[in-house]
């Protein structure tokens, strides 16, 4: 392969000076290199010729004739840089470079080694200019002339016999001036080789490069979009198409949709679509054990078989879809539901693919969250007018059935020590007694109602040990229920006042409610932590009850009971759930996050 320094300009683009002199750049170096080489030949014939060099004469050494003829020669040549058109003329110039090095290693007589180094400068020039066999062809031509000026010059001039040794000192001195412009050409070619790689190799990294910020170009732009239609609307409809719609962007799909709870148990639908058809749109998905309610309740995002998923396989336009990447949507404690994106690639998502879908996915979370909270706040600002009014009739049927019924026997009972006293003096002890333990009994009701509305142990002393205090005065109950409460895995918590009072009103009606109809033989109140939640469990053995038919005439009960717990956990960052059924008595978990 021919290597060459000259860049050629684009076809049908006019060269200018200026471009003719970079193309130029070479030559330009060549030359100077010459007249650095005949600088040294100056000095060198000084030296060998006892002959002054100027001025030529006709006695003088032809010697230094060839000298000035070749300074000439180089004048010439270096004129011919500045004269447009002869530039391949140039090109050629090192041949004659390698005969005039010939004539004077001739007339050098014994100095013919020196002359042998300045072979070196032409021939390296042909093999870097020249292809490799024409640099082989010049090193050759350049053996064939140095032997020739050797020869010649013991020959005809010195008219010595010439030693075996000489001979092997001349045919070592061609062989390398043969070999010179091939090996020479051979390593350029090489580095040059090498050189291509290592551009190449930039080339593609800087590709790579160039990719990849587009590639977060687009992730942060995809972002900025979804964060923009987050802040600039209410609807969390919005947001779940603007999240879809940027996905695809960032990681092509063949179609996605977003599932959310329909407010029916294990019942999910769709709101937010891309490319699915008319029926899936309107579809609505029930949770099977083995299928989506595993993913449910995962924290991270993971990639499925949508050919082994049986709750993926009733939408028609997944089944020319051979994997999906599916999100569960999470925030505090809450799942809210799921972000499909499925593919008909072969291939499935790549670990940075899943990333971005699950940042996406994250403002989804963060709009749908919202929504709950705006949804949350708007049904609690109604309830809690009619809960306070209901707590004000409870309280006011609480005191009227209680204290004040007992206050009331308080007085007739006192009415009635004060006519004794004038009729039957002997029996006023007696219903002194009985006065002063309905006065006790009457305290205790009261403290009691005290201590259920807000414990003042539970702002000094935590929640465990108010709990021991509330529970210890069930003790002893008429229904004969023994209470367990079990701390031993409590550990060392930290609750926040609001978390604290929350607990334990939600600990103490589902003790109450199983008290008052349960009928049970135990109850269990059993608490720990583990990581940083709070998890508590009130359980009986009881008579149970049928949630599903509770809840469904549970609007038309107008009470706030146990049935709401959820509720009123979620206002602390929590979550409730009760389980019951017939016979089987009835289970309530809270959970609650530590401090």
């Amino acid at each position: 392969m021919k290597v060459s320094t000259t860049t050629i300009p684009p076809q049908n683009s006019p060269v200018t000076e200026s471009d003719r002199w970079k193309l130029l750049r070479s030559e330009r170096f060549y030359t100077l290199a010459r007249w650095v080489m005949i600088l040294l030949l100056f000095a060198i014939t000084r030296f060998i010729t006892t002959t002054p060099i100027w001025p030529i004469r006709i006695d003088s050494n032809p010697l230094v004739v060839m000298l000035m003829a070749y300074t000439a020669f180089s004048l010439l040549a270096s004129l011919a840089v500045f004269l447009p058109g002869v530039g391949h003329m140039i090109s050629l110039a090192y041949l004659i470079d390698i005969g005039f090095i010939s004539l004077m290693a001739f007339f050098g007589g014994d100095q013919y080694a020196i002359f042998f180094p300045l072979y070196m400068l032409p021939l390296i020039n042909a093999a870097i200019r020249q292809h490799s066999s024409v640099g082989l062809l010049s090193g050759i031509m350049a053996a064939i002339f140095y032997m020739a000026a050797f020869l010649g010059s013991r020959y005809y001039i010195d008219l010595r016999p010439i030693a075996m040794l000489e001979y092997v000192g001349l045919g070592l001195r061609s062989l390398i001036l043969s070999l010179i412009p091939w090996m020479t050409n051979a390593l350029a070619e090489r580095w040059s080789e090498s050189n291509r790689q290592s551009v190449a190799v930039a080339e593609r990294q800087s590709d790579q490069a160039l990719i990849d910020a587009r590639a977060y170009r687009d992730q942060m732009r995809s972002l900025y979009e979804v964060a923009y239609s987050l802040s600039t609307t209410m609807d969390y409809r919005h947001v779940l198409e603007a999240a879809l719609r940027e996905s695809r962007r960032l990681v092509p799909y063949t179609c996605g949709f977003v599932l959310l709870s329909s407010g029916e148990e294990d019942e999910l639908y769709v709101a937010a679509h891309q490319s699915l058809n008319i029926s899936d749109q309107a579809r609505k998905l029930t949770l099977t054990k083995d299928g989506l309610a595993d993913v449910l309740r995962a924290t991270e995002a993971r990639t499925v078989d949508i050919n082994q998923q049986r709750d993926l396989q009733v939408f028609d336009t997944l089944r020319s879809c051979r994997s999906a990447c599916i999100i569960p949507l999470r925030a505090a404690l809450r799942t809210y539901g799921l972000m499909v994106v499925a593919t008909d690639r072969a291939a499935s998502f790549t670990g940075e693919q899943i990333d971005m879908l699950t940042a996406l996915a994250s403002y989804a979370i963060i709009a749908l969250h919202n929504a709950q909270l705006i949804f949350d706040l708007k049904e609690e600002r109604t309830k809690l007018l009619s809960k306070e009014e209901e707590v004000r009739h409870q309280l006011a049927r609480d005191l009227h059935d209680g204290p004040a019924q007992s206050v009331a026997a308080i007085v007739m009972n006192a009415e009635f020590i004060k006519k004794l006293l004038e009729r039957d003096p002997k029996r006023v002890i007696d219903e002194l007694d009985k006065l002063s333990a309905l006065a006790k009994r009457t305290t205790y009701e009261i403290r009691t109602m005290l201590f259920e509305l807000r414990p003042l142990v539970l702002e000094t002393q935590g929640l465990k040990v108010t709990l021991e205090q509330y529970l210890e005065r069930f003790k002893n109950n008429s229904a004969g229920t023994e209470i367990v409460l079990e701390t031993d895995q409590l550990g060392d918590i930290h609750l926040d006042t609001k978390t604290e009072g929350t607990l334990f009103n939600i600990i103490q009606e589902a003790v109450n409610n199983a008290l008052k109809h349960a009928k049970a033989k135990h109850i269990w109140v059993r608490m720990r932590s583990e990581t940083k939640l709070l998890h508590t469990i009130v359980q009986d053995d009881g008579a149970g009850f049928d949630k599903a038919a509770v809840l469904r005439t549970y609007e038309k009960r107008g009470s706030f009971g146990l049935l709401n717990i959820d509720e009123r956990a979620r206002l602390v960052g929590g979550q409730a759930d009760m389980e019951s059924a017939i016979g089987e008595g009835t289970k309530v978990t809270i959970v609650v996050p530590l401090e």
